[in-house]
């Protein structure tokens, strides 16, 4: 375990803190960057000031170390027309954006969670391609690394994936108190004095050779993390190497690559008191291995003359190496924010996202007004017109007394900004009350609606509620989130009677495109065994009434409205099956009904509904 001068014991996870460090200074602007998940605390601003420290020791004071804020502007990061400086001169002047002006630093970004998916694609350009392309097309050279720091506190939370596929290395400091968090000038100073700089890094990286078996183990813990990128194979060998580098090693050996699996991926070094102990006989040590044994050629066969008692490492014994090194591994693969679904889920809680609002807030800057008040932006509206006054105005320079000529602005130099919010969901429940189960289809509907609205003030939600039975579909609750106005709403329901399906789907449609003219988003849940047998006429003709409810299910699913259809009959029925598939809809069959089952359901599909 490392020490410092003085004998103190360095915790482990601090140490792979400070080895991450070391990484990232060593090799500024080679790698994409860390992300750093922490919340504001003392923890995380001693682990930046170790790196800044290692930083200044390194390379000296001067270069550049920027702090930004997940909503800066995007022309901000690119850099465009300085305004001030073009007046005074009479000619375009540009400004270096943000990532210009990191060029061979780092820049670290505050609640990188928040960033906004055009910054991200910005920043993650610049990252590949080493340069920043600004609003005039000026290109300028952009080779930095980026500190994003990471305070989601759930899996709703998560960076942009065009930020956090090019983020090399995963560091977590939650759970470290500030005894653990042990730095200081002088140990600053001594893990400075290893590290090469950034162009003797790159040199010495070509220098060192990666074994085949490395490459093979690299590629197979990357293809076993379920969405994970394919360049996650290419960082765990780039570290490996760099870790070689500091070691001073001419090639890649597993216990490298065991500690790069561990750095990039996020995982936890365990306490040494924790650390299982290692086996005193050998079947116990072949018992804790991670793969199984190999098994035993047929007495009758020869065995080849080319194989000797140690055979070369090969992939699983790479992989068993890479796995011991944390036994954090398997837990580190079935976690829910390294898959696919788990990503296109995490959408935020409130509904879908609206554009051309006029609150909200910005999400970039456009030629046509949002809406019919719309003002123009004065400083967007300037650098847009500012590179034509030239070819507008000939004699555009500083007069005699110092003052900058007017500007010559046209229709088409306007420039507006675009705002977004995120509005509202409400959730349609359209109950079928007929039959001889309506009172226990009531009652589950009932327990879910409340439910819901238990959370609405969290989400921002708001439910409705439609019965349908007998000859029509009756709207018993409207959009609401209040509780108390639901429960009287909902008390004495009667049921019983033929189903008019066709109806509530035609109601519940009306509902829908109510709540949509609103600026919210509707959700319509359908709890039905499917067996409608009332026409939209009111006459009782089951195959009328099924080509109704088809039809009304086509026009829901072309007006881009979502729904969920649970099956609540004892057995799926296929024709339930077909009108969730005409509409679009998810299909959930649910033969026992019950309210938290219900209201999982919706409460998951309410949580996607951003990302619709």
């Amino acid at each position: 375990m490392p020490e410092k001068n003085d004998g103190t014991q360095i915790n482990p996870r601090w140490a792979d803190a400070l080895l991450s460090a070391q990484i990232l200074v060593a090799s500024a602007g080679l790698i994409g960057g860390i992300r750093l998940r922490a919340g504001t605390g003392p923890v995380r601003d001693r682990w930046l000031e170790a790196v800044h420290a290692l930083f200044d020791a390194r390379y000296g004071r001067g270069l550049p170390w920027i702090r930004i804020p997940a909503s800066s502007a995007t022309g901000r990061l690119t850099g465009g027309i300085d305004i001030a400086a073009t007046l005074a001169a009479g000619r375009p002047v540009h400004e270096n954006g943000i990532l210009a002006r990191a060029d061979g630093g780092f820049i670290i970004l505050g609640m990188a969670e928040r960033l906004a998916d055009a910054s991200a694609a910005i920043i993650g350009r610049a990252l590949d391609d080493g340069v920043a392309t600004g609003s005039s097309g000026r290109v300028q050279p952009a080779r930095f690394s980026l500190i994003a720091l990471d305070e989601s506190v759930d899996d709703e939370e998560d960076l942009p994936s065009a930020l956090a596929d090019r983020l090399t290395l995963d560091l977590c400091l939650d759970g470290l108190s500030i005894h653990d968090a042990l730095t200081d000038p002088d140990l600053a100073r001594r893990l400075a004095q290893p590290l090469p700089s950034a162009g003797d890094c790159a040199s010495a990286m070509r220098a060192v050779t990666v074994p085949d078996e490395v490459r093979e183990a690299a590629a197979a813990v990357s293809m076993a993390l379920p969405g994970s990128p394919v360049r996650r194979a290419l960082d765990l060998i780039r570290v490996a190497r760099i870790l070689a580098v500091l070691e001073q090693d001419t090639d890649v050996k597993p216990d490298h690559l065991a500690i790069a699996v561990r750095l990039c991926l996020g995982m936890n070094m365990a306490p040494q008191s924790e650390q299982p102990q290692p086996a005193e006989t050998p079947e116990s040590a072949e018992g804790d291995d991670l793969s199984p044994p190999p098994s035993e050629p047929p007495a009758g066969e020869d065995q080849p003359d080319t194989e000797v008692s140690q055979p070369d490492p090969s992939e699983e014994d790479m992989l068993v190496a890479a796995a011991q090194a944390s036994r954090a591994v398997l837990a580190e693969l079935d976690r829910p924010d390294r898959s696919m679904a788990a990503k296109l889920a995490r959408t935020g809680k409130s509904g879908g996202i609206k554009t051309g609002s006029r609150r909200g807030r910005p999400a970039g800057i456009v030629s046509r007004p949002p809406y019919a008040e719309a003002r123009p932006d004065v400083v967007s509206t300037l650098r847009a017109a500012i590179p034509w006054q030239r070819l507008r105005n000939p004699d555009f320079a500083l007069r005699a007394d110092g003052s900058a000529p007017p500007l010559r602005i046209l229709p088409s130099d306007f420039r507006y900004i675009r705002f977004r919010h995120r509005t509202e969901s409400t959730a349609i429940f359209a109950v079928d009350a007929s039959g001889s189960t309506a009172m226990e289809r009531l009652a589950e509907a009932k327990g879910a609606i409340e439910l819901l609205l238990g959370d609405c003030y969290v989400r921002r939600d708001q439910v409705a509620l439609i019965s349908f039975r007998g000859m029509s579909a009756e709207t018993l609750l409207e959009p609401t989130r209040s509780l108390v106005r639901a429960k009287r709403s909902l008390t004495g329901l009667p049921g019983g009677g033929p189903t008019p399906l066709a109806g509530a789907i035609r109601r519940s449609l009306e509902i829908a495109g109510m709540v949509q003219r609103r600026g919210q988003s509707p959700l319509i849940v359908y709890l039905t065994d499917g067996s409608g047998n009332i026409a939209l006429d009111g006459k009782a003709d089951r195959v009328r009434a099924g080509e109704d409810a088809q039809m009304l299910a086509r026009h829901g699913a072309a007006m881009g409205y979502r729904s969920i259809l649970i099956d609540i009959s004892r057995r799926p029925r296929e024709s339930t099956r077909e009108l969730a598939r005409s509409m679009q809809a998810q299909y959930c069959p649910l033969p026992i009904v019950s309210a938290s089952a219900v209201n999982a359901i919706v409460s998951a599909e309410l949580s996607k509904g951003a990302g619709q």
